[in-house]
């Protein structure tokens, strides 16, 4: 008896194979761009937090801001003022996207008790 006739499915688990890797590339691609939208978020909170620290003390909260993202991402905007007596800001950053859709931006606020 020939080595094929005892494995007449020889071969399917390669073809199974071959048609699970692009789901499974999809699948890694969709949590990888689900964790830049995290990362992407948290950034735009440290900047925030940055920005109303800096103007708490009499810094310059756009720079302060702007310096503490990272180096791929830029800050869309940032707002803020005194407000009563604290200092509120808000920054808002654009979201990276790995699977060229325009996923937005994220904002976070901030507010910061003024130092007295």
């Amino acid at each position: 008896m020939s080595r094929s006739a005892r494995h007449p499915e020889r071969g399917t688990a390669a073809v199974e194979l071959a048609g699970l890797i692009p789901i499974l590339l999809l699948a890694a691609l969709v949590a990888l761009q689900f964790g830049i939208v995290g990362w992407t978020t948290l950034s735009a909170g440290w900047a925030a937090r940055d920005a109303a620290r800096a103007a708490t003390l009499g810094k310059d909260p756009a720079q302060a801001a702007r310096g503490a993202l990272p180096g791929n991402l830029s800050a869309e905007s940032i707002t803020g003022g005194a407000t009563g007596d604290a200092q509120r800001y808000t920054v808002q950053v654009h979201i990276p996207s790995l699977i060229l859709i325009d996923l937005g931006s994220v904002s976070r606020t901030v507010e910061m008790p003024d130092i007295k």
